[in-house]
């Protein structure tokens, strides 16, 4: 494919430093180390490195041109083209589109973006889409999915050359729908950059990936983005950010909610430690709707995802049919164990996520909440008080512990959610080792009792230092000290 063709949709953007735009080029990579013969290199700026530090290493495995919005050095290699751009981001995004010949174009999309509930509510709309035979594919923090292919995902939103390969492979097996989680970093990234939504949903937002946007209102800026590419926005009317957000947006609208006044409410909900139940009315018909994933917040999730499908004309049987059966792996996921007490793993790793499961946890609660959790290093460190505060208040107990902690030190983190806790004067314990603090855990576990592992939900590693991945699966883990307790556990 000649490299001027793939440059196509940046006409006018780009200036060619040295060679020629009219070279073959093979592939697109923005990984040196995955650079052959012929391939053109795009350097985008990564967390941690610059990958303009690597054209020297993408030209001596093959690449026969280069991609950069930086001044270089052009006598690096009389045979490399150099193309210099505005930006490498959207620039490596434009060509993936143009390289997989433009996938997303033949697929409905429908954007997914919030703090809390993106993971639930794309889970739920893909079934919902699936039930009524709609062939639909999903991307998203947990798994990448369409027809019987999974594929574990190693962040919420690919990079763009990634996403728009998956993109055409959906495409090569005929699915005609995608539902896709869109993260602040993937839209302040420009890893969407280009691309086109149906449909864009808006679950909430509260603080998370400071250390990324630095405060709020870029944050919000990020998600706003998400807007500007959908046909229709569908909106979390409760959230306090929303009328901030309505005011951002120039498409059309509808907002869905439990307190306001929104076009898409409940009535009679009831919420138990099991599942929810609520009627509303669908095409002037009186629906009753179970979704067997406890939580008020569940029920947000659940209108969201009515509210694309009834834009979509979806039938009510497909609606009420998946939605009973909708599982999400580690969100408010129980452990079944065979014991008197309960032990559930959920992917709360904020200040809201921990405080809105505990809460749900505590209304129906007919023993004590024993919640072990910890936080992520080299993430946001102001939530760690927070979070240890919110435990310590709504939790009868705590256990501290290690969650991901990467480069920082584990003691650093445990302590800076002690402080918080301290401020509660709840009661905890300290165990830094992840496991042992699961089997404290249950060790003391009463008849009744809840024990909560916020924190990595899902996961099945656990990250230390140098980005070591170690297997970590809570739900194995909890299983195994299971079998090695008595039959009989404490009844008081």
């Amino acid at each position: 494919m000649l490299l001027q063709y793939l440059l196509e949709d940046l006409k006018g953007s780009y200036t060619v430093l040295k060679g020629d735009d009219k070279v073959d080029i093979n592939k697109i990579e923005y990984d040196s180390k995955k650079i052959q013969n012929s391939d053109v290199f795009v350097a985008i700026n990564g967390f941690v490195e610059d990958g303009n530090s690597y054209i020297e290493e993408a030209i001596k495995n093959g690449a026969k041109a280069i991609v950069t919005e930086e001044e270089i050095d052009t006598s690096i290699n009389d045979d490399v083209t150099i193309i210099k751009v505005e930006s490498a981001r959207k620039a490596l995004a434009l060509m993936a589109q143009v390289y997989y010949d433009r996938p997303a174009s033949k697929l409905k999309i429908i954007g997914i973006t919030g703090t809390k509930g993106k993971t639930t509510t794309a889970y739920m709309i893909r079934d919902i889409l699936n039930a009524a035979g709609k062939k639909t594919g999903m991307i998203g923090t947990i798994y990448n999915t369409y027809g019987n292919v999974q594929i574990e995902a190693s962040r919420t939103s690919p990079e763009s050359l990634d996403l728009q390969k998956l993109l055409k492979d959906m495409v090569d097996n005929d699915m005609k729908y995608v539902v896709m989680e869109v993260s602040s970093h993937a839209l302040e990234l420009d890893r969407v950059y280009g691309m086109h939504f149906i449909i864009g949903v808006f679950t909430n937002l509260s603080e998370e990936h400071l250390d990324f946007h630095k405060n709020m209102d870029n944050y919000l800026a990020a998600k706003a983005k998400l807007f500007t590419m959908s046909d229709f926005a569908l909106i979390n009317g409760d959230d306090i950010y929303s009328p901030k957000l309505l005011k951002m947006i120039n498409v059309k609208y509808a907002t869905f909610g439990l307190d306001n006044e929104v076009n898409l409410t409940t009535s009679d909900l009831r919420v138990n430690a099991s599942y929810i139940e609520f009627k509303m009315f669908i095409n002037k018909m009186l629906e009753t709707i179970r979704v067997n994933i406890p939580g008020r917040f569940t029920a947000y999730n659940a209108l969201a995802a009515i509210g694309v499908a009834s834009l979509l004309n979806v039938q009510m049987d497909a609606i009420l049919l998946a939605l009973a059966n909708v599982k999400v792996p580690g969100r408010s996921e129980v452990i079944d164990i065979g014991k008197t007490f309960t032990v559930m793993v959920d992917y709360a790793h904020n200040p809201s996520s921990l405080e809105a499961i505990l809460s749900s946890i505590k209304k129906h609660a007919k023993g004590r909440i024993i919640c072990v959790f910890g936080c992520g290093g080299n993430r946001d460190t102001s939530k760690r008080p927070v979070m240890g505060e919110i435990s310590g208040r709504l939790a009868d107990f705590t256990v501290i512990t290690t969650d991901n902690p990467r480069d920082e030190s584990p003691k650093k983190i445990m302590a800076e959610i002690e402080s918080g806790i301290k401020n509660s004067r709840g009661l905890y314990k300290v165990i830094e080792n992840r496991k042992e603090a699961i089997k404290f855990a249950m060790r003391i576990a009463w008849k009744n009792d809840i024990i909560l592992i916020a924190g990595k939900g899902h996961e099945t590693y656990q990250i230390l230092k140098n980005n070591k991945k170690i297997k970590f699966d809570e739900r194995e883990i909890v299983r195994e000290i299971a079998k090695g307790m008595p039959d009989k556990n404490l009844e008081i």
